[in-house]
């Protein structure tokens, strides 16, 4: 028997992880948005002691939970690692999850507190190696791309050139990023007519194998930054 989602998570936590302090239900389903083949996103914070520090995926009554388990000493340097990978999936949960429950009332303040003070500092600005680096790997892709007579072969290389562009252009411009669909929301959020441009190359290529506006496109994000790298780039030289 399916249960509704908000009741299979709190019957998901009071049976798995009974006594924990706090417990976020997060997601599509924390906005009543869930769809038939959506699953149920927790965070549980543990006491401190018990094994944290790590997510774990189960199935139970009629869902399946992918549940990122904490306590008070393994959160924070989360929040760290993702400013670093620039991608907000615990901090965000966090913040923007429901209470499904807390031991005493406003346990869970400060918990919501520290996620919304990381989303607010952004991710770690990048660095000039990471841009050099994009700069020489994307036109690596750009080439292959282009050349590329197999269409097969070229669709590899735009679907591995793409994701990496989406989060390259979040990053620059001091955005989170994200996979997929989060993605896709975080490029709108930021700039709806670039993330029509960016998706109009994507679809000029996948309907007509047109190449050109995919290539313009990436032209025109790398060239105030330099454009093209080849001559003269290092990596791990000491």
């Amino acid at each position: 028997m399916r249960l509704k989602a908000i009741d299979a998570a709190y019957q998901f936590v009071a049976d798995t992880f009974p006594g924990c302090k706090v417990a976020f239900l997060a997601g599509s389903a924390s906005r009543g948005e869930d769809k038939p083949t959506s699953d149920l996103d927790l965070v549980v914070i543990l006491r401190e002691g018990e094994p944290a520090g790590y997510r774990e995926s189960f199935e139970r009554y009629g869902w399946k939970l992918e549940v990122f388990i904490h306590n008070e000493h393994t959160y924070m340097p989360q929040f760290e690692k993702e400013r670093i990978d620039g991608k907000p999936i615990l901090s965000a949960m966090m913040l923007e999850g429901i209470v499904l429950i807390e031991e005493k009332p406003g346990l869970a303040e400060p918990f919501k507190a520290a996620a919304g003070s990381s989303l607010a500092q952004g991710p770690e600005p990048l660095t000039q190696a990471f841009v050099d680096a994009s700069r020489y790997f994307m036109f690596d892709f750009v080439d292959d791309f282009e050349d590329a007579v197999d269409e097969r072969e070229a669709i590899m290389t735009l679907n591995a050139m793409s994701v990496r562009l989406g989060d390259f252009i979040l990053r620059l411009n001091g955005r989170w990023s994200g996979s997929g669909k989060t993605m896709t929301r975080a490029l709108y959020r930021m700039d709806p007519e670039l993330a029509d441009r960016y998706f109009a190359a994507l679809d000029a290529y996948y309907t007509r194998r047109d190449k050109a506006p995919m290539i313009q496109f990436v032209y025109s994000i790398y060239e105030p930054l330099g454009g093209r790298l080849y001559d003269g780039f290092s990596m791990g030289k000491h």
